[in-house]
């Protein structure tokens, strides 16, 4: 079911737990169907394996009051598995290959589980990955439809500090020219650190909140790749444009 225009203006605040509905968008399929009830500050259950009058549970959620969460199919869940993996092969490249043999067989899922029992911390890894992951899939939902949660904190606190001693890993990062005017001369790097990795929606927007409203700052970039994730930021003295080209070598 298409969310209503009448949603997409403003922000629309329920009182749902948040909890609740990372957990309904874990287990939404083509057979099991979540919906907000946006009037009661409710979530809907229809299961259209054991209820005999699925069908008119389904027919009533077509009032504009009801939203749908979106229908997990086995592709997405597959998607989670294979970034797992990737993540894990720089910890553990032949266990991670391990893991990529089996995914490319039959039964990917059961094999994944096969060897995931075999290796209980790795088992831990990734029940904490696979939360995250839907739990950023949530939220990135709710800022897709300008939905907000009231009295709940979907992300933690997050804290930008602008940089003076550079990691080793940015030291030869700087900005090469601007993508406005290609001026090349004089122009000034600022590194800022940041305590909350951008994994979602919510955290990128207060990201830009605190940018602009603390460091007067509009385009930023994102370095990661090291122990911690860097905003990037520059500014052309020739013609005042954020839209500078970073690269090694460039400072």
């Amino acid at each position: 079911m298409e969310i209503n225009a009448n949603f997409e203006v403003g922000i629309m605040k329920l009182n749902i737990d948040f909890d609740e509905l990372i957990d309904a968008f874990e287990k939404s399929n083509i057979m099991s169907h979540y919906f907000i009830d946006t009037k009661e500050h409710e979530l809907i259950y229809i299961n259209e394996e054991i209820e005999d009058n699925a069908s008119e549970k389904l027919e009533k959620m077509e009032d504009d009051k009801y939203i749908a969460l979106p229908v997990r199919l086995s592709q997405d869940d597959f998607s989670v598995i294979e970034c797992f993996v990737d993540e894990l092969s720089e910890d553990d490249f032949e266990l991670a290959e391990k893991f990529h043999e089996v995914l490319e067989k039959k039964k990917p899922f059961r094999n994944f589980k096969v060897i995931l029992e075999q290796h209980p911390i790795v088992k831990e890894k990734w029940f904490k990955y696979k939360h995250n992951a839907i739990k950023n899939e949530t939220i990135n939902w709710l800022c897709e439809n300008n939905i907000e949660l009231e009295n709940q904190q979907l992300i933690p606190e997050i804290k930008i500090r602008e940089l003076r001693d550079l990691p080793e890993e940015i030291k030869d990062f700087g900005p090469v020219a601007c993508m406005k005017c290609q001026n090349k001369e004089d122009i000034k790097a600022r590194f800022f650190s940041i305590n909350v990795a951008p994994e979602n929606r919510l955290i990128e927007k207060e990201n830009k909140r605190i940018m602009k409203e603390k460091y007067g700052i509009n385009h930023y970039g994102n370095f990661t790749g090291g122990e911690r994730d860097i905003l990037t930021a520059a500014k052309c003295p020739k013609c005042g444009s954020e839209e500078v080209f970073w690269d090694y070598g460039g400072g």
